[in-house]
């Protein structure tokens, strides 16, 4: 009976949301505590493959339109590498909630990927582990960047444009990140869709707006590498106001940045696609960074989680 695993996990965008669709750098760091797990086991007493998750339990091709790239990687994956049309249960293990900015769509890909290449005992190249995910995050997200696959893969973080090659790197820096789920799920889709419909009917404000976020990603390139925290968060609380000019932002993520703000939190801001979502918001040590998560849970924060910023000091390959 033939067997498969594919493991991955999350990542945050730390700068340059939306703007990195427009050919601007951003920064995204992998959550590798927040890890996806996906296993494939051989069926023989039915006829049709089934797939178990959090989200949706029964046959693959009932599958619902809200995980149209779900459905459409693995009948890839299934046409290309399952010649003897073995039929197969997949189950998807996975700690990160859908549609917050947090890579789920990419890293369960990522994991189906994997799994499916391990079940077929085929060897997997990076590239081609990247072709496929981003084919299946362009029919989730529409336009998508590339920058989640190339995170959910990395155990480094990465600093990405269309236009450079991508930068796998480390940096050595005291602070803590508070990542916060609104509880509200964002629509990367309809965000990405609605900037670009904005950038069309005003290109030279909307232009500039996405400018200025790729300034702001150079910003914090500088400031990670050199620890300069309060600038950082200046950077932080910069970018949010921009991003909320693009109308990005809601009430309760408003309410959540506004929270942490005033629990001495160096900076806060939206982090992927808005309108719901999460919010990240800089602390400058673990204390202050507790105090930040009491004040964001306090305020209706569904969940949160904190992230320090020193683990990526070591050197990491970039897959």
């Amino acid at each position: 009976m033939l067997k498969g695993i594919g493991k991955s996990h999350g990542k945050t965008i730390i700068m340059g949301e939306h703007a990195v669709v427009y050919g601007y750098p951003a920064i995204a760091i992998p959550l590798v505590s927040i890890p996806v797990i996906v296993r494939i086991n051989e069926i023989n007493d039915q006829k049709e493959s089934t797939l178990s998750s959090k989200y949706y339990v029964g046959k693959i091709h009932q599958l619902p339109d809200s995980l149209s790239g779900v459905k459409y990687l693995i009948n890839l994956l299934d046409q290309e590498l399952n010649v003897e049309h073995v039929s197969y249960a997949i189950s998807i293990d996975s700690s990160l909630p859908i549609e917050r900015g947090l890579g789920s769509s990419a890293a369960i890909g990522t994991a189906i990927t994997r799994a499916f290449f391990n079940f077929f005992n085929n060897p997997l190249d990076h590239d081609t582990l990247v072709n496929y995910v981003n084919k299946s995050e362009t029919v989730t997200h529409g336009k998508a960047s590339g920058l989640d696959a190339l995170t959910v893969i990395s155990n480094a973080p990465v600093q990405f444009s269309k236009k450079d090659p991508v930068d796998y790197f480390t940096f050595k820096t005291d602070g803590f990140l508070v990542i916060a789920d609104s509880g509200v799920k964002g629509k990367t889709k309809e965000t990405v869709s609605d900037v670009k419909k904005m950038y069309d009917k005003d290109p030279n404000e909307i232009g500039n707006i996405l400018k200025q976020l790729g300034q702001c990603t150079k910003k914090t390139s500088l400031e990670l590498s050199g620890n300069r925290l309060k600038e950082l968060g200046q950077t932080f609380s910069e970018a949010n106001n921009l991003l909320s000019r693009l109308n990005l932002a809601i009430p309760k993520t408003d309410k959540l940045i506004e929270s942490a703000n005033n629990a001495e939190a160096l900076g806060s801001k939206i982090t992927g696609g808005g309108r719901g979502g999460c919010i990240i918001s800089l602390a400058r040590n673990l204390t202050n960074a507790e105090m930040i998560q009491k004040a964001l849970i306090k305020s209706g924060a569904e969940q949160t989680w904190l992230q320090p910023l020193s683990i990526y000091a070591e050197e990491s390959d970039g897959d």
